[in-house]
């Protein structure tokens, strides 16, 4: 197999051995059925320690830095672009801190396993899985091959929680999530805002259910309104990608 010629069929590979150390790592690590809670706030989560280092090492044999996205901005002003990302943030922060913050010891297991969780999943589903299916099907279709796929993985989540219901309302805001990080991701042509976006999102979400303030969050529908808000932002960040694409070629 020529690797050069076929960044799909290696990253469908990559993407297969990424979803059995995860999935696998997490509910050998659980005993059975727990909550996600319960695992990212009471325990480093070996397995994703594991399939960050397995990533990496694909990057590094098959030379995929740049096109992975493992790079500064093309253009620093773009990062402008992340205003309404940041607002969101802004306010799920505000609730956590009116929450109450959970104890030491969950916070420094939650600070770490998000952005163990923002590192791998950013590097396997907007990096290595987004340039595979760009490279044969285009970054538009990309997008949305993407983003299915990191919905369809979360409605696995159920697997491990025992709560198929639950996972399945995760994995419809987790393909939102993936479309317009997906956007931001062209737009910038790099995973590293998207990395600190994914981890503080996490952080701050988990933070939440560690002390029962995910109760008060889902049953007032915001995670839902937020996730339709930058769907529909990371929409017209597309229009805007294709719009500037056009005006490149015309110019070049």
């Amino acid at each position: 197999m020529n690797t050069k010629r076929n960044p799909w069929t290696i990253s469908l590979v990559v993407f297969i051995i990424w979803f059995i150390i995860v999935i696998g790592g997490e509910r050998l690590q659980a005993g059975g059925t727990a909550s996600l809670e319960a695992l990212v706030s009471g325990s480093i989560l070996w397995s994703l320690v594991l399939v960050l280092l397995f990533l990496f090492l694909v990057v590094v044999y098959f030379k995929w830095w740049q096109r992975v996205g493992i790079k500064g901005p093309d253009n620093w002003r773009d990062l402008r672009l992340l205003w309404l990302p940041v607002i969101t943030l802004i306010l799920i922060w505000m609730l956590v801190e009116s929450s109450g913050f959970p104890t030491h010891q969950a916070f420094r297991f939650i600070l770490i396993n998000t952005l163990l969780v923002g590192i791998s999943e950013e590097l396997m589903f907007r990096g290595i899985l987004f340039f595979g299916a760009s490279s044969k099907y285009g970054w538009w279709r990309a997008v949305w091959i993407t983003a299915l796929i990191f919905g369809l993985i979360h409605s696995l989540d159920g697997l491990i929680t025992g709560n198929f219901t639950a996972a399945l309302l995760q994995a419809l805001l987790a393909f939102l999530f993936g479309v317009w990080m997906a956007a931001v991701r062209l737009r910038l042509n790099t995973i590293i805002p998207l990395i600190i976006l994914h981890w503080l999102w996490d952080f701050g979400v988990f933070s939440l259910a560690a002390q029962g303030g995910i109760t008060t969050i889902l049953g007032s529908g915001l995670p839902i309104l937020f996730a339709v808000i930058l769907f529909l932002y990371g929409v017209w960040l597309l229009d805007g990608y294709r719009e500037y694409e056009h005006e490149t070629l015309l110019t070049s």
